[in-house]
């Protein structure tokens, strides 16, 4: 054999070894990640589900803030004339004052 020869061989197998070492390190991160991802106490999975629930009650927060303003609306609307409140207590719930008769009709 001849020096080149030798040379070449020597690359190959050095090759072959480094795609070997490469692999395994490939295999290693690969089975690090799987356990990371699937396997612990902070999963991914349970990742998604939390971030669905931040999101959703960050809606709720939204929707609970917009129905506190509206109220707060309402309750300066009824504090402001008495007409207002009088209106309230005979529509929604059937207040009369004396001697007066009420009359509900269903449709």
């Amino acid at each position: 054999m001849s020096t080149g020869e030798k040379i070449v061989k020597q690359a190959r197998n050095a090759a072959k070894l480094t795609t070997v070492k490469f692999s395994k390190y490939w295999v290693a991160v690969g089975v690090f990640l799987l356990l990371f991802l699937f396997f612990n106490e902070h999963t991914l999975f349970k990742r998604i589900s939390y971030d669905r629930q931040i999101q959703q009650l960050e809606d709720e927060i939204d929707y609970y803030s917009a129905e506190k303003q509206a109220n707060k609306e309402k309750l300066e609307l009824l504090k402001s004339s008495k007409e207002n409140l009088e209106k309230l207590a005979r529509e929604q719930y059937q207040m009369v004052k004396p001697n007066e008769e009420l009359f509900i009709i269903r449709e």
